[in-house]
């Protein structure tokens, strides 16, 4: 599946708004405590939007497990940075590593927020 299909609608998210990773993570703690998140930490969690308990992604999850939701967008610039890569090179990782992984229960879900969810 690709990117752009998969993730969450900004309806499923636990948290609307602006919101810091700090309360991003304190949620997640609070709500799933074994819940996967992307490392390296420092890359990634620039790019920690939000939870959810409703990902709209292809990966064979039980109902109701709360996730960690990722910005797309942020996570590709996070890898083109990290890596000192172009956009083609940053989205390949991205498939093949980051979003084509499945670590179980409390793998991440992805999504493309439009330009007034930013």
């Amino acid at each position: 599946m690709s990117e752009s299909k998969r993730g969450v609608g900004q309806h499923h998210l636990r948290m609307e708004g602006v919101v810091s990773v700090e309360e991003v993570l304190r949620e997640l703690e609070t709500l799933n405590p074994n819940a996967m998140l992307l490392e390296p930490r420092d890359v990634y969690d620039p790019a920690l939007i939000g939870v959810t308990d409703d990902p709209n992604d292809s990966w064979p999850r039980q109902a109701r497990i709360h996730v960690a939701v990722y910005d797309i967008d942020k996570c590709l610039e996070a890898i083109m940075k990290w890596l000192d890569c172009d956009y083609d090179a940053a989205r390949d990782w991205f498939g093949y590593n980051t979003s084509g992984a499945w670590v179980g229960e409390g793998t991440p879900t992805f999504t493309i927020l439009g330009e007034g969810e930013r």
